[in-house]
């Protein structure tokens, strides 16, 4: 029906690689499920920042990932070490491709997974 690949990019970083789910079974919440299980699997891990990246034009991923607290991560922004989310020296390592949105949020604490 769906599969989530996560990987560690660092001790503190990581990324869930790839989400999808069934076309025939999208809209009942499975791809909730999976995200919502990497962002335990991660804070279980110390995990304190959370990459993933949807299609600019994928509304539904979007949507999935602001509903979990993600948003969109500037290029110039301050990197994940310095207060911001920026991923400095980890973009090549997430396999991004043309019109991909990457998106991070923070773990750690209870507000910040409840974002």
């Amino acid at each position: 029906m769906g599969v989530s690949l996560l990987e560690l990019l660092t001790s503190e970083v990581g990324y869930v690689y790839y989400l999808a789910v069934l076309a025939a079974r999208r809209g009942e919440g499975i791809g909730a499920l999976l995200l919502d299980d990497a962002l335990e699997r991660f804070h279980r891990s110390q995990i304190r920042v959370v990459y993933g990246a949807a299609e600019k034009d994928n509304a539904p991923s979007l949507g999935l990932f602001r509903s979990r607290g993600f948003r969109v991560v500037e290029r110039r922004e301050l990197g994940y070490a310095d207060g911001g989310l920026g991923a400095w020296g980890l973009r090549s390592r997430m396999r991004l491709v043309h019109g991909e949105r990457l998106m991070g949020k923070r773990l750690g604490t209870d507000a910040a997974r409840k974002e």
